[in-house]
């Protein structure tokens, strides 16, 4: 029987699933109703679950080839976002939402857990789920591997899927090599004087430093990079002043960094300290600046992806076009090497074209059954991961 014969039956189950999820939308790793779900809807199925890092959570389906396994990661937090959108399933935890498609990824990862459950004969090898706790931050991919989850079972090969507006409904999307950003966050203090307005010259502006801060800061990837070269530069926080008659002694300000490469991400980070330095100067001021490492790029192994072009049908694939978007699942692929999937949600009919992140983010959720189709293919591939 073909693999989409017996997934159709599980659309009422795909809607029930993600449905319930989207109700409990949690935050980073203080995720113990969604793991609670998680735990009782497995071991209603027969299965041992386990908890890994406390509120993540992991599930060895043992197979007929037990030296083959792969895994499949779904992350499980949601994001601080007031949910706008009115249907029966809305956030009951108000200021919370599943804005960026986790509780369909978790889904995806339950059915196919019932699917093997059920038929039992398509366990041709052994499966690792993961649910992973913190991708939106502090990132949890990192501490699960370092609880030991990838050399406790013997994982050859891990995918992960993510939803996707920007793609057509029910298309799959991927590609060979970078996929996603490499991301840092950057956070400056800049240290001025106080004064009144009315003499500045008796002061040291910390707004007037700043303001030549950013200029010079956005000015780094149109004319310190190569044209050719994928970078970004963000500012998206900026705090400063007290008064319109006082000169701010003090201004904060914060952005995002992102490349396909460690060589770039080196190269803006120095940058941006050299930025820092000549602004110092020429302003007289004292700025602090503070960078945080935050995920790898995605970089999708090529094997994997040629595995993937010949187990799914051109009909159902439209190709992939790299995004500065960051995800740690990089760090499982820096481990194993991972293949990362986009599935396409987007419908301007139904609405569904809205962007990640939004307070009205929806979707179809029998687009969830392309994704566990997909998974049954790579289970049962015939050849060695």
């Amino acid at each position: 029987m073909q693999y989409s014969e017996r997934v159709k039956n599980y659309d009422e189950e795909a809607i029930r699933l993600r449905r319930e999820l989207h109700q409990i939308p949690e935050e980073g790793f203080d995720l113990t109703k969604t793991q609670a779900y998680l735990i009782n809807y497995l071991v209603d199925l027969g299965y041992q679950p386990e908890k890994v890092c406390e509120t993540g959570l992991i599930l060895y389906i043992k197979g007929q080839c037990d030296d083959d396994a792969i895994a499949f990661r779904a992350d499980m937090d949601a994001l601080c976002i007031l949910e706008e959108v009115d249907h029966a399933y809305v956030s009951r935890h108000p200021g919370w939402m599943h804005a960026c498609g986790h509780d369909g990824h978790m889904t995806m990862n339950l059915l196919l857990a019932k699917y093997l459950a059920d038929f039992p004969d398509q366990r041709k090898r052994s499966v690792l789920l993961i649910f992973q706790p913190g991708e939106e931050g502090p990132g949890g991919a990192k501490p699960m591997i370092e609880a030991g989850i990838l050399e406790k079972y013997p994982v050859k090969a891990i995918f992960g899927y993510h939803l996707f507006p920007f793609i057509e409904e029910g298309m799959l999307a991927t590609k060979a090599g970078p996929m996603m950003g490499q991301n840092s966050e950057f956070f400056i203090t800049v240290h001025g004087v106080s004064g009144h307005a009315a003499q500045p010259q008796r002061s040291m502006d910390a707004i007037v430093a700043s303001a030549s801060l950013i200029t010079c800061l956005q000015s780094i990837v149109s004319r310190n990079t190569n044209p050719m070269e994928s970078v970004v530069i963000s500012i998206g926080l900026l705090n400063g002043g007290t008064r319109v008659n006082v000169v701010a002694d003090e201004v904060k300000l914060g952005g995002t960094i992102r490349s396909f490469s460690d060589k770039s991400h080196e190269k803006l980070h120095r940058r941006i300290e050299e930025v820092v330095k000549g602004v110092e100067l020429t302003h007289g001021c004292n700025i602090e600046l503070k960078f945080i490492e935050m995920y790898p790029p995605v970089v999708n192994n090529e094997r994997l992806y040629e595995i993937y072009k010949e187990l799914i049908p051109i009909e159902n694939r439209v190709p992939f076009r790299k995004v500065m978007l960051s995800e740690d699942f990089s760090y499982f692929q820096r481990e194993v090497p991972g293949l990362y999937i986009g599935l396409g949600t987007g419908n301007e009919e139904k609405g569904y074209n809205k962007n990640l992140h939004t307070s009205d983010f929806n979707f179809d959720e029998t687009v969830l059954l392309k994704g566990l189709e997909a998974s049954l293919k790579l289970i049962n591939y015939s050849k060695n991961y």
